[in-house]
């Protein structure tokens, strides 16, 4: 049996993936998360195979509760379940050990072979994901941008888009104000922004490109894998 832990903010997409999961003879959805401190406390007391991680959550984020989790948690798998299928996302979240990536798009099918592919350990990242993951580095290069930020850049660039003050993200992230500020500067240089809201203004576009490819478009704004 396969013990999954499915980490959302969304209840209904948590159910909605839930019930679909737990119709497959060999999974058993074991517990269900908002964020990814209840994540970790989840994996910290359950015998846990596979955690399928929604990355834009309140708190500390899904790329950063994936570091801590594979860092403190080595034989629990992760496979990122995201709309993100663009920019940064997909290659920072392999290179923190994930081992698998799925856009919220996928149908049941492919997100039940993710998990069994995953789960046989081997990794497992959607054909058109691998695709742009490959493009994106191959132009990283030369184009900087949001391909050149680190891990925790990304989670300050998402909590700055969120209104969030110096000092809020600092404790959401558990780190210090003096190095959110860091963070929030080499946001500045990176990106050629002036201020927080030219940041937020470019977080939240890349969000809508992430939200509007083809296979969202179709779907008609569907959350969650469809059967």
């Amino acid at each position: 049996m396969i013990k999954i832990l499915i980490v959302d903010d969304q209840r209904l997409v948590r159910r909605c993936i839930s019930a679909k999961l737990n119709a497959v003879d060999e999974f058993d959805v074991v517990a269900e998360a908002e964020d990814g401190e209840h994540a970790r406390e989840i994996v910290r007391s359950h015998d846990i195979d596979i955690v399928l991680m929604d990355l834009n959550m309140p708190g500390i984020g899904g790329l950063e509760a994936t570091r801590r989790m594979v860092s403190s948690a080595p034989e629990c798998r992760v496979i990122a379940l995201s709309m993100y299928v663009d920019g940064p996302y997909p290659r920072h979240f392999m290179e923190l050990g994930g081992a698998g990536y799925v856009s919220k798009d996928a149908d049941t099918d492919e997100l039940v072979s993710a998990i069994r592919t995953v789960a046989a350990g081997d990794p497992y990242i959607s054909g058109d994901v691998a695709q742009r993951i490959a493009t994106n580095d191959s132009v990283r290069g030369s184009v900087g941008g949001l391909n050149a930020l680190t891990v925790r850049e990304i989670e300050v660039l998402r909590q700055i888009s969120d209104g969030l003050s110096i000092d809020e993200i600092a404790a959401a992230m558990c780190l210090s104000p003096k190095t959110v500020a860091h963070h929030r500067r080499s946001l500045f240089e990176k990106l050629g922004a002036k201020n927080d809201v030219q940041l937020a203004t470019i977080a939240n576009a890349q969000t809508y490109c992430a939200a509007s490819g083809p296979a969202r478009a179709e779907a008609g704004g569907r959350q969650g894998p469809e059967s």
